[in-house]
């Protein structure tokens, strides 16, 4: 009997997007972090495939300078949308053909130590419109606040938060639906002149807009003067939180004000709970429901974690974990706290904060992690941007495994200081030199990965004819046959029995319900080996039609040596089933009958879906 070893390679789904309509595809990243609590975390696949590359490069900054891309960009429907330093914002369907129209949308810039005015408050999306504050760097530009139809580019507001030179707004923009319907969006500023510690309204402000006709509900001067420098909220209920440059942490009632004037529930020195100064906190604010926590990092280098009674409004238990001084937001999942910082990428314990691994390799992080949870728990993805020379974005497993980056050339200055985006499959992101890039989604499908819920493989014993109805298959593989099929047994043979008929492999790989709608074909690639000893060798290849209710032939061998078969279908719809399986059958050619066995053993499946 011949011997093989059995594993099965990756299935990918590479979706290349055309610019014609489409419908929605994956959720929205609206806002930074994604989300009012800065989650961080989304459901939709990206690219995890080893061979990963750029899809799309654009640049959109004219000229070779510092401050090209400082906000990460964010998605909202089928695009993209990004800010950058020249004071545009731009617009593409996700697989980087420019919405055309009004785009870019341009603003007010003055000022500033490089040819442009650099932008760090990063954009959200939401009720229709894109929100951009303009940061105002050592400038004093008309409007502060500018308001955008996303559909059309054309201006719905512009607002002048403050006449001020030295006042910027450097936070992002955190954009929330309370309980009753209303739309907020809040942010802060900072004085990037001398501190003056009597006139308290000169070390920076939070504010609250009404996000449906640009009201100002409510403003806050900093209680410890110093400001607010990329510290965005977290809306936790009714309560809005974020900390500044002092390392004080506030929680007010956000919807409970009159005359401009906000209910202030806490206002603590973390010094005080701590124990010691934290230093300036740059980051926002990280919430998780499941542990009850919130989650922050500061500049003399501690990732903190407080706990936040969601009922009240009040701060309770804490832990802090030394990381290096660090601007990232962090982010919870699946008991695990991801974090970045000067010297790399951090994984801690989220009870304790002990540290779980590090990989120094990818510094220095100052962008906030983004994680694809779609392989489930203990298979999620961590994408960071990197701000050096060489940076760019790198793609991390959940044991701190660089699994591929993104540093092409075509830009003299790969600066990455703001974070990536997640959207249906892409990851977008920009950098100094003013390139947005989107790198195309690999969904990988294997025998390894959730195995019970996205895929099977039976044995499957054929009749003395070709297959042409749909036999439902009844054996799979025993549980020992399958461990050999996940994990590559070295030499072991996994053939079917058969009694009569011919020896076949089937394997059926599901689909996910929310990539159906893009696949346009699909292209299976088998490898292995099949043999009769009445000597008809070979092996055929079909994928199965559930609209005509038969196999089609793929393709066919005619010897019994190892060998790969492949063949693409289009119009996927037809052998995509209402469950979302596909399934391909691999046939030894010979019947077995008497002492002529039929024998089929297969090293690798591949389904590749293209959209």
């Amino acid at each position: 009997m011949k011997k093989s070893i059995l594993t099965i390679y990756l299935i990918g789904f590479i979706l290349l997007l055309g610019a014609a309509a489409q419908p929605v595809l994956g959720s929205d990243w609206p806002q930074f972090q994604k989300d009012e609590v800065n989650i961080g975390v989304t459901n939709d696949s990206a690219p995890i495939e080893v061979n990963s590359t750029l899809s799309w490069s654009h640049d959109l900054v004219d000229v070779n300078q510092w401050a090209g891309i400082d906000v990460p960009p964010v998605v909202y429907g089928d695009y993209v949308y990004v800010v950058t330093a020249d004071g545009d914002v731009w617009k593409y369907y996700k697989n980087g053909t420019a919405a055309g129209g009004n785009w870019p949308v341009s603003f007010e810039t003055v000022g500033g130590a490089w040819p442009y005015t650099p932008q760090n408050a990063a954009p959200a999306a939401g009720n229709g419109y894109i929100y951009v504050l303009n940061t105002g760097y050592n400038s004093d530009p008309l409007y502060d606040l500018h308001v955008i139809y996303a559909d059309n580019g054309s201006f719905a507001y512009n607002v002048t938060v403050i006449n001020s030179t030295s006042v910027q707004f450097s936070t992002p923009i955190t954009y929330v639906e309370d309980n009753n319907g209303s739309k907020h969006i809040l942010f802060g500023s900072v004085n990037m002149s001398a501190v003056d510690p009597v006139n308290l309204s000169d070390g920076g402000k939070y504010y609250c807009y009404n996000a449906t006709n640009l009201s100002e509900e409510w403003e806050r001067s900093c209680s410890s003067a110093n400001g607010y420098y990329g510290a965005g909220a977290a809306i936790i209920g009714n309560y809005a939180v974020y900390g500044d440059d002092a390392g004080h942490l506030v929680s007010v009632e956000y919807t409970n004000f009159a005359n401009n004037v906000v209910t202030t529930i806490q206002d603590i020195d973390t010094a005080t709970i701590f124990g010691f100064n934290v230093g300036e906190i740059r980051s926002s604010i990280c919430y998780s429901a499941t542990t009850g926590k919130i989650y922050f990092t500061s500049k003399d280098g501690y990732c903190c974690a407080v706990g936040f009674n969601a009922n009240t409004g009040h701060f309770t238990n804490y832990w802090t974990s030394y990381i290096g001084s660090s601007t990232s937001t962090p982010v919870y999942y699946n008991g695990r706290i991801y974090v970045g910082s000067g010297t790399g990428l951090f994984c801690l314990n989220a009870t304790n904060g002990n540290q779980i691994w590090s990989n120094n390799n990818i510094n220095p992080v100052q962008s906030s992690p983004a994680i694809s949870a779609f392989y489930g728990p203990g298979n999620e993805y961590i994408y960071v941007t990197t701000n050096s020379a060489t940076g760019g974005l790198y793609c991390v497993d959940s044991n701190g495994n660089i699994v591929w980056s993104e540093t092409s050339p075509g830009s003299s200055n790969n600066y990455c200081l703001a974070g990536a985006a997640i959207s249906g499959g892409w990851v977008f992101y920009g950098n100094d030199d003013g390139y947005l890039r989107g790198c195309a989604n690999y969904t990988r499908y294997d025998f390894a990965v959730r195995a019970s819920d996205d895929k099977w493989a039976y044995k499957y014993q054929v009749a003395n004819v070709k297959p042409t109805i749909n036999t439902v298959p009844t054996t799979e593989f025993t549980t020992a046959e399958y461990v050999y099929i996940a994990s590559c047994g070295e030499g072991e043979n996994v053939t079917s029995e058969t009694t009569s008929g011919y020896a076949a492999h089937r394997f059926v790989f599901k689909i996910d319900d929310n990539e159906k709608p893009w696949i346009t074909s699909l292209t299976v690639k088998w490898c292995g080996m099949g043999w009769n000893d009445g000597g008809d060798d070979g092996v055929y290849l079909y994928i199965w039609n559930h609209s005509s209710s038969q196999y089609e032939e793929l393709a066919n061998s005619s010897t019994d040596a190892y060998g790969c078969l492949s063949g693409v279908v289009y119009n996927a719809s037809d052998y995509i089933d209402a469950s979302g399986n596909v399934t391909v059958l691999a046939v030894q050619k010979g019947q077995d009958t008497g002492r002529k066995h039929s024998n089929i053993e297969t090293d690798c499946v591949k389904l590749v879906a293209t959209p």
